[in-house]
């Protein structure tokens, strides 16, 4: 395996436990959309909306905003608190993955305090921040039951809010995923500027049949320190390139080492029962290394155990 190989492996890797952190916060928060959820109902129960005067539909509504409110703000402050925990693990973890595939003797360099805060407080999301998209999905909930509880306050109908938060557990779903896939990939690329070894950035994209042909069409593909195509004419684009998108930037030292598609088959090829096992538990890594079930199954299916930033940051030591 050439040192490329070697690297673009790692991160691989490292994403498939990436995306077991994600699973662990994603379900923490799903679990308060619930309760949020139960809590509404239960202000609306047993209330004859027809029956409220103005004001008093008016302080019911109140108490539904500070309820979202409430939850929206811990989910900011949450997912806030996530990217720059990632963040800061994610540089921490590339200067000794690139000296393992390197060589001590390698010249490697790590970001700066300054650096890293830079890198952390610039994630986007979409184009929005962690609290603004927080703030819009806050808003788009509150709307849509400020909706049905006037409706139901003229016609009588009772709220119908499980659509409603239906939409909102889909929001957290690609929240989760496209925030920890923005703060992986621009340390990444961040940790690439800086380092002289490191010569381009390839677009890799899992491979299965979750994959958009935007990430299809990408993988593989070279952009050099400049940011210039490599034999082709695509934008380079820091990934994610769209909600849950699971494509990385991965560091390239020889632009001569020829790509080999690593596609999640290749991948679980790669690896031995044994490193299967140990990531994914001895069912499901051996599933994997006989091809019962591929990397796709176990992530769509929540195949994947979750893990805490803690057990991520101790694996990687």
């Amino acid at each position: 395996m050439t040192s490329d190989q070697q690297i673009a492996n790692n991160l691989i890797t490292r994403q498939l436990d990436v995306i077991r952190v994600e699973i662990g916060l994603e379900n923490e928060m799903l679990a308060q959309l619930e309760q949020l959820q139960w809590d509404i109902e239960a202000k609306l129960a047993g209330v004859d909306l027809t029956a409220l005067t103005k004001t008093q539909l008016s302080e019911l509504l109140k108490q539904v905003e500070e309820a979202i409110d409430n939850c929206y703000g811990a989910y900011a402050n949450n997912m806030k608190q996530t990217v720059s925990d990632l963040g800061i693990d994610e540089a921490s973890y590339l200067p000794s993955m690139l000296l393992a595939a390197l060589g001590a003797e390698a010249v490697v360099k790590s970001l700066s305090d300054t650096q890293l805060a830079h890198q952390i407080d610039d994630v986007l999301l979409g184009g929005l921040t962690v609290n603004e998209t927080f703030a819009a999905q806050k808003t788009q909930l509150f709307n849509a039951i400020k909706r049905q509880i006037r409706t139901s306050a003229i016609d009588g109908t009772a709220p119908d809010l499980a659509g409603v938060f239906k939409k909102a557990t889909n929001w957290i779903k690609a929240t989760v995923p496209t925030a920890t896939s923005a703060i992986r990939n621009q340390i990444i690329y961040a940790f690439g500027r800086i380092n002289k070894l490191v010569k381009a950035w390839r677009h890799v994209s899992v491979i299965d049949n979750r994959t958009t042909t935007m990430c299809l069409k990408r993988n593989g593909l070279l952009w050099n320190k400049d940011k210039q195509p490599i034999r082709h004419e695509l934008t380079f684009k820091i990934p994610p390139l769209h909600n849950r998108c699971r494509s990385i930037l991965v560091l390239v030292i020889d632009l001569l080492t020829e790509f080999d598609g690593m596609t999640a088959e290749d991948w679980v090829n790669s690896r031995t029962l044994a490193q299967l096992q140990k990531q994914f538990g001895n069912g499901i890594g051996r599933m994997l290394k006989t091809g019962e079930i591929g990397v796709d199954d176990i992530v769509k299916n929540g195949g994947l155990q979750a893990m805490t930033l803690t057990e991520l940051r101790q694996k990687y030591q």
